[in-house]
């Protein structure tokens, strides 16, 4: 077994087998690998122009995977120990079953054409985010697959943030150049946006925010890769992690700073001492680099924070606290229906209350509650792991779930196909990091027995 990643499928033991010859062609993987590209690739306003809004090739390529999925289960005939409801698709099918009901409650009512449009298209939507927790969570046959779409997933955030960089030093969008036949777009992508100065980087996302968020969610599996993949050159394994890590400090975005600071708070105490002081040393020398190469930079981040209160972005946010609580108190249990709150309305740039205003306390709850769930499932899952990689991986995992989860208090990130396709990709990964974990075998069980009062094992309760 090469030294960094374990190697082979998991039996029904729950311990790892090593892989025969046979090569895997085609699987779940390759699914998700497709749908990365698309995700990234393409640009994020870019839809087929016969589809108008729903037109997004990722977000449609999400609609294929869900109605596979549903096939596949309708269809199999063989038993699995990973057929039943686990808790991450629990957790989803209930976010599912509120938005459904917000939108038969919507429906019900009367409602502005371009809402009901606007309700249908969240619909399609919401199949397109199952589609990819689902493929993500039930399809991934074993742990060395999973390494390998992380990879890919850390490999595709060096070229985002590659590109983001290379508009960021030359002030040029580029992404005016892609032409795709049969594709229309929605925005002027010629230039791209300023803030004292310094150019904000978007990539191929929809604006700097949206780039900031995709970035700040890849950044923990990257920089875990970079410190636990050992099996790989010390150069390939860190260039995604640097280019993320710089992508981010010069973004001139509150939340790709705060994504790279929780990033760094959260993995903090799962690194060893020595990897602590690198890092330390690591921080204070990128610092010095960008005060030095980048003038004004640094001055420019402080302001961010600083001048909080007079940024006019902060201010829109803080404003529309009494908008949001307005249109919330009309329906505050199921909402008005996902994706009626339209952005001519108001932008909130805030999805903890654009979510309970369309689909109500019930269905932020859910939201919540399934974020929550895949948290909590890497983190109980990680200890099962024999494999160095994998044990950091879990923390890594919860980490970016939980930057999604924060930024989504600045960001509406459902808004923006981007940014939300990322966040449920990820919240996918954790199902498969937990159903993928070694189960401890009987042996283990009895190890951690209770003790008898007589200094013996417990006997086990009776079946």
């Amino acid at each position: 077994m090469a030294r960094g990643r374990p190697r082979g499928r998991r039996e029904s033991d729950g311990q790892f087998a090593v892989a025969g010859a046979r090569r895997v062609r085609f699987d779940a993987v390759s699914v998700l690998t497709v749908y990365v590209v698309l995700l990234y690739v393409v640009p994020s306003d870019r839809t087929i122009a016969a589809l108008g809004g729903a037109g997004s090739p990722a977000a449609l390529f999400g609609v294929v995977a869900g109605v596979v999925w549903v096939l596949y289960q309708v269809s199999r005939t063989e038993s699995s120990v990973d057929t039943g409801w686990g808790p991450l698709r629990l957790a989803l099918f209930l976010f599912l079953a509120a938005a459904v009901v917000s939108y038969i409650l919507a429906m019900l009512s009367p409602h502005p054409g371009v809402e009901i449009s606007a309700a249908d298209q969240g619909l399609i939507r919401l199949i397109s985010f199952a589609g990819v927790v689902l493929i993500a969570s039930d399809g991934i046959r074993d742990a060395d697959r999973l390494y390998v779409l992380l990879r890919r997933i850390s490999f595709m955030g060096a070229l985002f943030a590659a590109f983001g960089l290379v508009q960021f030093i030359t002030k040029q969008s580029f992404v005016d150049s892609i032409v795709l036949p049969g594709f229309v777009a929605s925005q002027d992508f010629s230039a791209v946006q300023d803030r004292s100065g310094f150019a904000r980087a978007a990539a191929t996302a929809t604006n700097p925010l949206e780039y900031a968020y995709v970035l700040s969610m890849i950044l923990p599996i990257a920089l875990t890769l970079a410190l636990q993949d050992t099996a790989r050159p010390r150069l390939r394994r860190w260039v995604p992690a640097a280019l993320i890590i710089t992508a981010l400090a010069l973004s001139g975005s509150r939340s790709g700073i705060v994504g790279l600071f929780v990033t760094i708070v959260l993995l903090f105490p799962t690194w060893s001492r020595q990897i602590r002081a690198r890092a330390f040393v690591i921080t204070v020398l990128g610092a010095a680099a960008i005060y030095l190469l980048v003038p004004g930079m640094i001055g420019t981040l402080r302001g961010l924070f600083s001048s909080f209160g007079q940024d006019p972005s902060a201010s829109s946010r803080t404003n529309s606290y009494q908008v949001a609580g307005t249109f919330i108190g009309r329906n505050p249990i199921f909402g008005r229906g996902f994706g009626t709150f339209l952005p001519q309305y108001r932008i909130l740039d805030n999805q903890i209350l654009l979510t309970t205003i369309e689909i109500g306390l019930v269905g932020l709850a859910a939201l919540l509650g399934l974020l929550l769930t895949g948290v909590v499932l890497v983190l109980r899952a990680r200890r099962r792991y024999p494999d160095s990689l994998f044990q950091k991986m879990g923390p890594a995992l919860a980490t970016s779930v939980a930057i999604g989860t924060l930024i989504m208090a600045f960001f509406d990130v459902f808004s923006f196909r981007m940014s939300v396709g990322t966040l449920f990709l990820i919240v996918g990964l954790c199902g498969a990091y937990w159903r993928l974990a070694p189960r401890r075998s009987r042996r283990d069980r009895v190890r951690r027995a209770p003790i008898s009062a007589a200094g013996e094992p417990a006997a086990p309760p009776a079946q």
